[in-house]
């Protein structure tokens, strides 16, 4: 017999039923945050639950929107100012900004890894429009043929943007680097990601710019969508 099995055989009958009773009148979470949703986007259609719900890595009050990115994605490169003018001008109060990169094949490690490079030494806001720009603009994949001959290409990259060519390799080979890309991998898999650009508020919704029917309407959804939830 199970715990829960064996607690409600501790009550009487009448509290049972109860307890039944209002276990299924109680709306879920998912059913209350879909209801306060304007009904010019549908779920299913326009954004999707993601389940299990995620845990979130932001503080409390605040309600986390990630893009789960790749910088060699052009369509990622195309968002990126988009997403740059949003988080100036249009971004909740409430709303905590979280980049997510994959990490699905060798390349993407690497570059994941030069993320995570530049968000330890804290560089990150400065340099990634500049890395997106450097790949895509500039035709310099920062990539070498394998990992051992990537980490001078990317370290030469960083000098030419004013960081110490040292504290650059050190932060490429900590262990912090290293913890943040097996978290990154494990949240792309769980939220079963499969294209980039994709985004999710709140560890309860995702959402695409195809789905959302564009740019524009993707933001304005994300931004409806962190309106309606609780933070946590």
């Amino acid at each position: 017999m199970t715990t829960i099995t064996r607690a409600f055989t501790r009550l009487p009958l009448f509290a049972v039923a109860v307890a039944l009773l209002f276990t299924a009148a109680a709306p879920s979470s998912h059913a209350q945050g879909a209801a306060a949703v304007p009904s010019k986007w549908q779920q299913g259609r326009h954004y999707r639950s993601v389940v299990p719900q995620m845990p979130t890595s932001v503080a409390p009050g605040k309600v986390e929107v990630v893009e789960i990115f790749w910088y060699g994605c052009g369509a990622c490169y195309m968002l990126d100012p988009y997403l740059e003018s949003w988080k100036k001008k249009d971004k909740p109060a409430n709303v905590e900004f979280v980049r997510v990169p994959v990490t699905w094949n060798e390349g993407a490690k690497m570059h994941a890894r030069l993320f995570y490079t530049l968000q330890a030494l804290k560089q990150d806001e400065r340099l990634h429009t500049k890395v997106f720009d450097t790949i895509h603009r500039g035709g310099n994949g920062l990539l070498g043929r394998d990992a051992e001959s990537t980490l001078p290409v990317v370290r030469d990259w960083a000098k030419a943007n004013g960081i110490d060519p040292k504290a650059f390799t050190d932060a490429w080979n900590s262990m912090w680097v290293n913890t943040k890309l097996r978290q990154a991998d494990e949240i792309v898999r769980r939220y079963r990601a499969e294209g980039t650009p994709f985004m999710a508020v709140n560890g309860r919704w995702s959402t695409d710019i195809n789905s959302a029917g564009g740019v524009p309407q993707m933001l304005e959804l994300i931004n409806t969508l962190a309106r309606a939830e609780q933070p946590r």
